[in-house]
């Protein structure tokens, strides 16, 4: 029911006709919520229990058959919960900021089939299940991404989304190839009990991070989830701030006994370049989605660090507090981007609503957008009393204990530890850039708040900000969650904990001293040029050469395709002319003249009498005139 439910969204949303479309507002959102209720019960059930397995044969080949089945332990239910929870909240914060959109239809059905395909990929128990719902989340995300199709840089970012994650899913279907070249198996569970560290370990599990790499917007291939944010924000919330970007997170914590020593100082490596050059990159951003967008992106590269550094427990506890609190700070800016559309509707002004330059003084008309922003910014920021605080104080935890003695691990320890404290620079610099300060081109406009519809997802995602959903210790994140993922020993250092709070706070101090000094850095704006880069060495070669095979194509193979047709025609038409005119015409003739023969000679038998007796006097005259020559 649980798995079943969305895709039941997914078809009731296509099957209600166009012209009682209102209709789904309603409908998707209500599937959803039981859908959330039901991955409820099925966490009540199976949370620290047996885990639960449910196998069957789905595909047979000869002697060789292909299984599908289920796999429901403490990480998958945990997983279950958030994807549930937060797509039920976006469905129903949908109702308010997509009202009046033509597509809405297609809009609510995309939102349903892209949650059924994310809880396949949790809730299977084989890789290659995992796998075939990992394509079914990259196609809805496409579509969701692009809604807005009429859009030109809708559509550029779909498409850019969806080929610079086949690029990374080209090395997860190599990785799935030495896998079953070597074990014969994609099952999780048999593949746990095989694992031992031999070398094809090692490049399987690197061609399974590269999917993991394009899914989850690491570098380099982490471009695509700023450029995404040309999506609806409900969009923006759903897949690039709690559940896609983390599949390939969940996916590394599943398998993570496949990823050998090698791999994992490979994968410590990006995550930590990935969280650096996203914190840096969303420092200097003016567009208030694409901060949010880059701060995924560093985020994700803290899990994945986590993931290198051997906690993965560290890393889904992190991947749980940020789905709240960044999927609250998507629904409040596009809170502020609907209600200053809705003002400039109103007062016929046109600016952009995204760009923090135009806003600023909202506190006082949008309050209560303010405290959402407030509260899950705060958590964002790794402020204590709120849950980020505990998640990062994990994450920073275990790189501290993995780090050892004096190597190049230390710097992947400094670097975590600079991520956290920019994290603090641009949340403070975004809210206080939107909510503080002077207004600027929303001074004379009269801006209210959204309708309760939008506001209540909000309120329940900024209260599972707070400390509380961890742990019942503020300062401690050992509590039901990190408890319930870790297998092992608990680390919890008091000394990381006090110079992480003072880190923070040190952070929160300088933010506020330069929070009117501009970052006009072009390289961090722009994401170090990583997309004008792909654009020079990929898509304009790329182009030139289908261009140059078009013109190949069309000058040359289809212009010898038409010379030789044309001449098979001039043939053609020859043959036909000599088996008409000298073929058929000899046949023809042979049979005329033998019919001519045949009634010349068929007249000497007439029967008539006087014929006779002319053709005997013709012939003796003949006969006698022969005789005197």
């Amino acid at each position: 029911m649980t798995l079943a439910l969305p895709l039941v969204s997914f078809i009731v949303s296509f099957a209600i006709s166009e012209k009682y479309s209102w209709l789904v507002s309603f409908s998707a959102p209500f599937l959803l919520l039981i859908n959330t209720l039901a991955a409820f019960v099925v966490f009540y059930w199976t949370w620290n229990n047996v885990p639960f397995t449910a196998e069957w044969t789905w595909i047979t080949f000869g002697e060789q058959s292909f299984t599908a089945g289920i796999l429901i332990n403490n990480t998958t239910a945990l997983m279950l919960v958030v994807v549930t929870l937060v797509s039920f909240l976006v469905n129903f914060y949908s109702i308010g900021y997509m009202a009046g959109d033509p597509d809405i239809r297609r809009y609510f059905a995309m939102l349903g089939f892209f949650t059924f395909s994310m809880l396949g990929i949790v809730a299977s128990s084989n890789l290659l299940m995992i796998f075939i719902f990992w394509e079914l989340v990259g196609f809805s995300s496409y579509m969701l991404i692009g809604h807005w199709n009429q859009k030109p840089e809708a559509a550029d970012a779909a498409k850019r989304a969806f080929i610079l994650n086949r690029v990374g899913d080209a090395g997860f279907v190599v990785g799935l190839m030495i896998v079953w070249s070597h074990t014969g198996s994609f099952d999780i569970l048999h593949l746990s009990s095989v694992a031992g560290g031999a070398g094809w370990q090692t490049a399987a599990s690197l061609g399974i991070f590269c999917g993991i790499i394009g899914k989850s917007a690491q570098f380099p291939l982490f471009t695509w989830l700023p450029d995404a944010m040309e999506g609806p924000t409900p969009v923006s919330a759903l897949i690039h701030a709690a559940t896609m970007v983390a599949a390939g997170v969940f996916l590394l914590a599943r398998v993570h006994f496949l990823f050998t020593p090698v791999t994992l100082n490979v994968v410590a490596v990006t995550g930590c370049i990935t969280a650096l050059l996203g914190a840096l990159s969303a420092l200097a951003q003016y567009d208030l989605k694409k901060i949010l967008a880059y701060s995924t992106v560093s985020q994700l590269g803290l899990m994945i660090t986590s993931l290198g550094a051997g906690a993965p427990e560290a890393a889904m506890l992190h991947l749980f507090t940020h789905a709240f609190f960044k999927a609250c700070l998507f629904l409040a800016a596009g809170s502020v981007i609907h209600s200053l559309h809705q003002t400039q509707h109103q007062s016929h002004t046109t600016f952009d609503v995204q760009d923090i330059r135009n806003l600023g003084g909202l506190k006082q008309k949008l309050p209560y957008t303010f405290l959402m922003f407030v509260f899950s910014g705060a958590s964002l920021a790794g402020i204590p009393f709120f849950s980020g605080f505990l998640s990062k104080d994990a994450i920073l935890t275990s790189i501290f204990v993995w780090k050892g003695d004096v190597t190049w691990k230390w710097l992947i320890l400094v670097c975590s530890f600079l991520v956290s404290f920019i994290t603090v620079l641009y949340t403070f610099r975004m809210i206080w850039s939107v909510f503080f300060g002077n207004e600027t081109s929303t001074k004379n406009l009269s801006v209210v708040e959204p309708p309760p519809v939008m506001r209540a997802p909000m309120a329940l995602l900024a209260a599972a900000s707070l400390w509380i959903i961890v742990s019942q210790n503020p300062f401690s994140f050992s509590g039901w969650v990190y408890n319930g993922l870790a297998s092992g020993k608990h680390f919890h250092l008091t000394l990381v904990e006090i110079f992480s709070a003072a880190w923070v706070l040190l952070a929160l101090l300088l933010a506020y001293l330069i929070r009117n000094r501009p970052f006009d850095a072009a390289a961090l704006r722009s994401g170090f040029y990583f997309n004008d880069m792909y654009r020079k060495v990929i898509e304009i070669p790329a182009f030139k050469t289908a261009s140059i095979t078009a013109l190949t194509d069309r000058k040359w193979i289809d212009g010898f395709l038409h010379v030789g047709a044309y001449v098979q025609l001039i043939v053609a038409h020859f043959t036909g002319w000599i088996d008409r005119a000298i073929v058929d015409g000899v046949v023809d003739d042979a049979a005329g003249m033998a019919k001519g023969i045949g009634s010349f000679i068929r007249s000497f038998q007439s029967g008539k009498i006087q014929l006779y007796v002319f053709w005997a006097s013709f012939a003796i005259i003949i006969f006698i005139i022969w005789t005197l020559l």
